[in-house]
């Protein structure tokens, strides 16, 4: 290979990225900076699309220096350990083929280099920036506070910021070659970059780096979270081996080059360690699919990297937001001794009861208590421990009681009296008025001079969206002055006095929400009680026409309505539901809110339902009552949960009674969603278009062969049964692209009442779903089809594994292949229909209360409820 003479040598890992190699080879062809002054160096890492051919291709035609070499597949490190072997420019940097580069992106980073390449600089790092699928570019990534100063060189132990990829960054080919840098393929699917990037520089002998704020790199986020970054949550390495070989590995390093860990190296190592425990706190995340074999492991490495990081590091880290219990747990959870909290907060008081919640944390066993309240020792009145488990683990966990009030109450664990703080309610949505949309105004303004993302024709929507957000300030500040004045009329005050409002979703009611409405309306004619929906909603006219008092969800007397609530119940949980006005701008909602559910809970919800205000929250099975309450996930007590059962259910026992057996004639068919089929989303909409490759998911085949099974149809046909499918909702846009049998009827649950199908029903066959304990309720047989129930709860739905196991406590048999489902419909057929008796004993002791009076028993623990100030 000729003598370089090139400044920089761009190192290009390509595996399987066809797709995006044009958009990128184009900016590369785009750049500014002479030709010869880049040398490009690809390395095909056994691409199986056109990747190749790509490369060859562009490396023809391109002026400057090109090497492409192609080889077996190995992974990214070992492509980039194949390029370093190449001969390298003074500079050399590892952008990925699936990004793109600002057309001055070499230009402005040769502008540095001229300017501040001395030795005292051992990396570079350009301006990295957000490009979404529909191409839109934004400078949103926490990396970009750094650039606020403009280009510039920061001395890492006065500002200890974290340079965690390559892909933006340059390096100096001598300390490269002097230490022998390589990439280590044992860590992966994370942490490659900023390891190789962190050893790099506590061998280089220097701390400065330079910032490029004009040297825009692109970073791409897929659409379909394919990025290596943004996958690896199932892979055991990720919980072995980044810790062993990345985290731990250059943590020693620091100690054996410097004799301590630099607060940079800390921030570098937190910023991949914080997103294990963050992760584990999110209602939807993937580390919910996390190996349970290697979980062990990954808690002694994860201590051991702690051990190694400050405590001071950990309680200041604030590169991205860490809740409290994911840093308790970092700072507390791998203690020799168990940790015990110093100080108990005073979170809530109940004036109707006079009694007072008071939380603390701890690890391990419970504490011995003491409660002094006036001098008088005393118990809890209610009580519960909440634990915080992360892949498996307790960690930390927090103790929650309501003690009587009084006016001295101390605290004492283990002898050891706690003080007492107050607290707060944190995370309330912000309100959407004239002092919060000016902001935005102002970042609109601010892209328009970006020459990188606007043109001309941008430039002309911007100036128009500026114009709306104006009008939007002065019509908010009308509404809000029209508002004010309503809520204070005598007839408002008249009209929604100590008022009872029901609903279930904004857009459909036939739930819980309805039928204790029903309730109310004819028992206790004396309430106030309204129903809350959207007019568009199909149902609206059905419950005018039944009489109901109606009011349309968004509109000012929705408002009127909830400011003067007594109470608010419902089936959804929802924020619009739960904090139906701006809590910054009307205060914390004064009716109490009951949470009469959309069904059982059986999965884990915690992580979802923990940070809502419940105040009468609604249970139907022992064993759910008992999830709730705890210990465990849950932070709600005996106070606020109460076995009532759902109000539906009065209602489906009378219809199922009113059918008679011969009638109920429907092997019916119910599985729930899978939220990783959900197409892309609409720009600017919470619409979503279809999902192209829908037909050929496992989900739509295995369903699609169940209801052509030969074996159901003649099972249905020798007992005289309809074969039905009731699909959710989600599926509805895909109905006609199935190919079904014609003696398989389809229902849509937005035209036909599913307790009405339900009644009919002889034999149920469903996945996953909650309505399965609707079909348990009315002893009806049923087998669950689980085909994919190890992908089901990789944490892309909304709750993980609870306390329910269907093997163990469901009701019916779990099966995975559909000749297993035949199978068990023919037996269910032969016993005419029948429920075997350990399901049916399951199902008696899960719904003890048959009697009707499940509406009559929410509406007394509404009435029990107070409100809170």
């Amino acid at each position: 290979m000729p003598q370089v003479h090139a400044l920089i040598t761009a190192i290009v890992p390509v595996y399987n990225v066809a797709t995006y190699l044009p958009d990128f080879l184009s900016s590369l062809t785009a750049q500014t900076l002479d030709a010869d002054q880049v040398e490009y160096v690809f390395v095909n890492d056994g691409s199986t699309d056109t990747s190749g051919q790509l490369l060859d291709e562009w490396a023809e035609q391109h002026p400057g220096p090109v090497t492409v070499v192609h080889k077996q597949n190995g992974g990214v490190a070992s492509a980039r350990n194949r390029a370093l072997t190449e001969q390298l420019a003074d500079w050399v940097t590892f952008p990925d083929p699936d990004d793109v580069l600002d057309p001055r992106y070499f230009e402005e980073a040769a502008k540095f280099i001229k300017l501040h390449g001395s030795r005292e600089v051992a990396l570079l790092a350009a301006h990295q920036m957000k490009l979404d699928q529909f191409g839109v570019i934004s400078d949103t990534l926490p990396s970009r506070k750094r650039f606020a100063k403009g280009s510039r060189v920061v001395n890492l132990h006065v500002e200890p910021m974290v340079q965690l990829g390559v892909n933006a960054a340059f390096m100096r080919r001598d300390l490269l070659l002097a230490q022998d840098a390589q990439f280590d393929p044992r860590i992966r699917p994370t942490f490659e970059d900023a390891h190789f990037v962190a050893s790099y520089l506590l061998r280089s002998g220097t701390h400065h780096i330079g910032l490029m704020a004009s040297s825009k790199y692109l970073y791409r986020v897929r659409a379909d979270g394919s990025s290596l970054v943004q996958s690896g949550y199932d892979k055991p390495e990720k919980y072995t081996n980044v810790l062993r070989y990345g985290e731990l590995d250059v943590l020693r390093t620091a100690m054996e080059e410097l004799h301590r860990v630099p607060r940079w190296l800390e921030n570098t190592v937190l910023y991949d360690l914080v997103w294990y425990f963050k992760n584990e706190r999110v209602t939807r995340s993937p580390s919910a699919s996390a190996p349970t074999s290697v979980l062990p492991e990954f808690h002694a490495l994860a201590a051991q990297v702690l051990a190694l990081i400050s405590e001071d590091a950990i309680r200041t880290y604030d590169l991205v937001g860490v809740d409290f219990a994911s840093r308790l747990a970092m700072l507390h959870g791998y203690d020799e001794e168990p940790f015990r909290s110093h100080y108990a907060v005073l979170s809530d008081v109940d004036e109707s009861s006079q009694t007072a919640r008071f939380s603390y944390w701890f690890a391990g066993e419970l504490p011995h208590e003491r409660f002094v309240v006036d001098d008088v020792d005393t118990r809890p009145v209610h009580e519960t421990i909440q634990d915080y488990d992360f892949y498996g683990r307790v960690l930390v966990r927090q103790r929650h009681v309501w003690l009587p009030r009084g006016r001295l109450t101390y605290i004492d664990i283990d002898g050891r009296r706690l003080k007492i703080a107050r607290g707060e309610q944190n995370g309330l949505p912000e309100s959407l008025s004239a002092r919060v949309l000016h902001p935005h105004i102002e970042a609109q303004r601010a892209r328009m001079a970006d020459p990188l993302r606007v043109d001309e024709s941008r430039r002309s929507m911007v100036r128009r969206r500026l114009s709306e957000l104006r009008r939007s300030v002065t019509a908010a500040k009308v509404r809000d002055a029209s508002f004010e004045w309503a809520v204070k009329s005598s007839r408002t005050k008249a009209r929604f006095r100590d008022a009872w409002v029901f609903m279930d979703r904004d857009t459909d009611a036939n739930d819980n929400a309805e039928h204790l409405y029903r309730w109310v309306r004819e028992h206790r004619p004396e309430v106030n009680a309204w129903f809350v929906l959207k007019k568009t909603s199909r149902d609206w006219q059905r419950l005018q026409r039944d009489g109901f008092r109606l009011i349309e969800f968004g509109s000012l007397d929705w408002r009127l309505l909830v400011s003067h609530a007594a109470h608010l119940a419902s089936s959804h949980i929802d924020e619009y539901v739960v904090h139906p006005l701006p809590p910054r701008k009307y205060g914390r909602p004064r009716f109490t809110y009951t949470f009469l559910q959309h069904g059982v809970i059986h999965n884990d919800l915690s992580r979802w339902l923990n940070a809502k205000r419940v105040d009468v929250f609604v249970t139907t099975t022992p064993a759910e009552y008992a999830a709730i309450t705890g210990p465990g996930a849950y932070k709600f007590t005996d106070r606020e949960v109460v076995m009532a059962g759902l109000p539906r259910h009065d209602i489906l026992l009378e219809k199922r009674a009113a059918i008679a057996p011969e009638n109920r004639r429907r092997i019916l068919v119910q599985p729930t969603w899978r939220q990783g089929l959900l197409g892309p989303v609409v720009k600017g909409s919470n619409e979503r278009q279809k999902n192209g490759e829908f037909m050929t998911s496992e989900y739509a085949r295995a369903f699609t062969a169940l209801l052509s099974s030969d074996r159901l149809r003649d099972v249905a046909a020798r007992t005289g049964k309809t074969i039905t499918f009731m699909p959710h909702p989600n599926m509805r846009p895909y109905l006609d692209d199935f190919a079904l049998p014609a003696h398989v009827e389809v229902l849509d649950f937005g035209v036909v009442n599913v307790q009405d199908v339900l009644a009919e029903t002889a034999m149920y066959i469903t996945d996953y779903t909650s309505v399965a304990f609707d079909a348990a309720l009315l002893e009806i047989p049923m087998v669950y089809f689980q085909f994919d129930a190890a992908s089901f709860f990789d944490g892309t739905h909304v709750g993980r594994r609870g306390y329910f196991r269907h093997d163990r406590d469901g009701y019916g048999p779990v099966v995975a292949e559909i000749a297993e489902v035949e199978n068990e419909v023919d037996a269910v057929a032969e016993r005419a229909f029948q429920m075997p008796d350990i399901y049916l004993q399951r199902s008696r002791a899960s719904f003890p209360a048959r009697d009707g009076r499940n509406r009559e028993r929410v509406v007394a623990a509404m009435v029990a409820a107070r409100r809170r100030p």
